[in-house]
């Protein structure tokens, strides 16, 4: 793997309060999940592709806009990445009040072991609904309210929980296939059983790169963080693909709708982008309006993993396949998508990604059922 530094010039400064060391600025810092992670000179996945990041690769972030990070990357300014694919390690957070206790627990009747003032800079590594978990000047953790504390992207770090339970109406759903629940949050853990993919979990905990689950079997242990998706509300009562299955139900029966640019009527006229967001509106889910803005929502999955439901995209405007994205279907399983075609097909119409021209222009595919 190759180790790509981001670098930012950074002026740095220190409060020491009580052994307690404060960095009066520093770059939100964050490390790449997932393989082959494009780096881009725009928020956009039809901007330039300028680099290639890897998972565990290190990076400072500057600022958030949208789905998107911006980056300091290999001295040039004004990259970015994809924030699905970038995990916060830690971000820099303004005290708002003066002696205010640093504790050693994230609990009030815990020891006091410093106290900021009003201006001083902490550095959060984590957080939970009250507090925010900080690094001291030794290296060890402390806590403080998150009352005394504002920043930007403080909201992105981590979640610890103590050890205690989070709520209830927090699930994960598995995507990756044959993922591996673990006795303790390790690559090293022994293995307890493989999840399949969709699987909806129950999350106890979410500790950086490990979360610790119960599966409907009663089975309580660790995944990585890299492949399932956390989500806070209704845990679903049934599992993507069933609803996949509806979803393609409904989107044949406009077989032969006719293609209309930028239309989203599904019996008189839709294109490729306005025929997905009218049928995925009709389950409640709400996408971007473009095919190539669509290609944020979502959860990345892979190829060889499409259920029905999913969205693929591709790239079709070019003679050779470049990566861009100009067109999106629907996947309906069994190699097939149900889409709307400008081509000779015109209109609301079934193909086989094992097709040349659809096997050549595919780009990518997307998750949006939950």
């Amino acid at each position: 793997m190759i180790l790509h530094k981001i670098s930012a010039s950074l002026i740095i400064g220190s409060v020491l309060t009580l052994g307690f060391s404060f960095n009066a600025f520093a770059a939100v810092k964050g490390t790449i999940k997932g393989s082959d992670i494009n780096v881009r000179s725009d928020k956009s996945t039809s901007s330039e592709k300028i680099d290639v990041l890897n998972n565990g690769d290190n990076i400072e972030i500057l600022a958030k806009d949208g789905d998107w990070y911006k980056i300091s990357f290999d001295n040039v300014n004004g990259a970015y990445v994809s924030s699905e694919f970038v995990n916060i390690t830690e971000a820099q957070g303004q005290v708002n009040d003066n002696d205010v206790n640093v504790r050693s627990k994230a609990s009030t009747s815990s020891d006091t072991v410093a106290k900021v003032n009003k201006g001083d800079t902490v550095t959060v590594t984590a957080q939970d609904g009250s507090w925010y978990q900080i690094r001291r000047g030794n290296g060890d953790t402390a806590y403080v309210s998150k009352s005394y504390v504002t920043g930007e992207l403080l909201s992105e770090v981590p979640t610890f929980s103590g050890g205690e339970e989070i709520a209830s109406q927090t699930y994960a759903i598995v995507t990756g296939s044959s993922l591996r629940l673990r006795d303790s949050a390790s690559t090293d853990g022994g293995i307890i059983t493989t999840l399949s993919l969709d699987e909806v979990l129950d999350v106890l905990e979410v500790n950086g790169d490990w979360v610790k689950v119960k599966t409907d079997a009663g089975q309580t242990g660790y995944v990585s963080s890299e492949f399932v998706a956390v989500r806070t509300g209704e845990k679903p009562s049934r599992s993507a693909s069933s609803k996949g299955d509806s979803i393609v139900a409904y989107a044949k029966q406009f077989l032969g709708t006719p293609y209309s640019w930028a239309g989203t009527n599904l019996n008189s006229g839709v294109d490729c982008s306005g025929f997905v967001y009218a049928v995925m509106k009709n389950f409640g889910i709400s996408l971007n309006r473009s095919s190539a803005s669509m290609a944020s929502n979502g959860v990345y999955v892979d190829r060889a993993n499409l259920q029905a439901g999913d969205l693929v995209f591709f790239d079709t405007t070019n003679a050779t396949n470049q990566g861009y994205i100009s067109h999106v279907g629907i996947y309906m399983g069994d190699g097939n998508i149900i889409h709307s075609s400008s081509g000779k097909q015109w209109g609301v119409t079934i193909n086989s990604l094992s097709e040349p021209y659809y096997n050549t222009k595919y780009v990518t595919a997307r998750r949006v059922l939950r």
